[in-house]
């Protein structure tokens, strides 16, 4: 048996894509959700101040069998455009269109030495190795740079 996350798998073999998949249905959505966020998939969300804050997982396409690489995109949407652009174009949502608002990967909030940012930020997941500590990381950065970047844009928009 092999023990991944929280969880044993009992001699299943799976690919990067299936791996990662079960690192964001045990590991990722639940610490999401535990941060305040609410969502399914790899898409969550909090809506405030008539704005929606959102946290995407986004996978590279360049993957394959043995591993895969992964980022988180933020964004900060007023609801009246969310709304108006999820009726208009509903298929936007799912081509990344994040309407007008503030949109930044996770690795350009991410200050390091002199206030740096780290730049363009992926994580890499390998098909059958642990990702319990990958997983914390992730939310780790969600919960220190990713949430107050979120509640800052919707603040600097409502005030």
């Amino acid at each position: 048996m092999l023990r991944v996350g929280g969880y044993v798998e009992a001699g299943a073999v799976r690919n990067a894509d299936e791996w990662f998949r079960l690192m964001v249905e045990t590991g990722l959505a639940p610490g999401l959700r535990a941060l305040g966020l609410a969502g399914t998939g790899r898409t969550f969300k909090v809506v405030r101040d008539a704005h929606v804050g959102q946290v995407s997982i986004l996978q590279s396409t360049r993957s394959s069998a043995y591993s895969t690489r992964f980022t988180l995109s933020l964004s900060v949407t007023p609801t009246d455009e969310w709304a108006s652009q999820l009726r208009i174009r509903p298929y936007a949502l799912a081509a990344g269109h994040r309407g007008y608002g503030w949109q930044e990967r996770i690795g350009n909030l991410m200050l390091v030495g002199g206030g740096v940012p780290i730049g363009d930020l992926w994580w890499k997941i390998e098909a059958g190795k642990p990702f319990a500590s990958l997983s914390d990381e992730v939310l780790t950065a969600v919960r220190e740079f990713g949430i107050p970047a979120i509640e800052h844009q919707i603040s600097a928009r409502v005030h």
